[in-house]
């Protein structure tokens, strides 16, 4: 992915994808923050993209 499509992860019906709602990034994304956690993606142009969840532990 390119740095614009990156920063556009998430955004409401931003796609990619030809048949794609571009909901799927943005709800995963807020269940995320809800639960206190992060999202953070990596990508290397043609090479693929990496996604790190990370949400934190309970007492």
């Amino acid at each position: 992915m390119t740095g614009d499509e990156l920063k556009k992860i998430g955004l409401p019906f931003y796609t990619t994808k030809t048949k794609g709602t571009g909901l799927g990034s943005m709800v995963t994304n807020k269940l995320i923050r809800e639960m206190g956690g992060m999202i953070e993606y990596e990508s290397e142009l043609n090479k693929g993209t990496v996604v790190i969840i990370k949400l934190p532990l309970l007492p």
